[in-house]
């Protein structure tokens, strides 16, 4: 079983090789930086395959299960296996650089859609 041993800094247990594998199971959790802390710091994430997750999907150290049965899955999985090290792709979208630079592309609006929208 899981035990919560309170809060810690990230930068403060970022080198402990005998955790590799983050665990969130949350269908309604908005806010979705622990999981993009543990694929920073090269971490398993195992998490739903949820419209809230899309994001992390992209990611080859995230193990998006669909029922409980592929969770035990991704879970075993994850234990008998090492997470691989980021690729440049992989960490520029973790970076302030990625995120404004998927903002900018998703809120920006071409010249019909503002007529459209006038």
């Amino acid at each position: 079983p899981g035990r919560f041993l309170g809060m810690k800094d990230h930068a403060v247990v970022r080198d402990l090789t005998r955790h590799k594998i983050f665990f969130n199971p949350s269908e309604s959790e908005v806010l979705c930086t622990t999981s993009a802390e543990a694929l920073a710091m090269g971490k398993f994430v195992i998490l739903p395959k949820h419209p809230s997750n899309t994001f992390f999907l992209q990611f080859s150290n995230c193990l998006a299960y669909e029922s409980k049965q592929d969770c035990v899955q991704k879970m075993k999985w994850a234990l008998e296996n090492d997470p691989k090290p980021l690729s440049e792709e992989e960490h520029f979208q973790l970076t302030w650089e990625g995120a404004t630079e998927r903002l900018y592309k998703f809120s920006s609006m071409t010249e019909a859609e503002v007529a459209d929208w006038k």
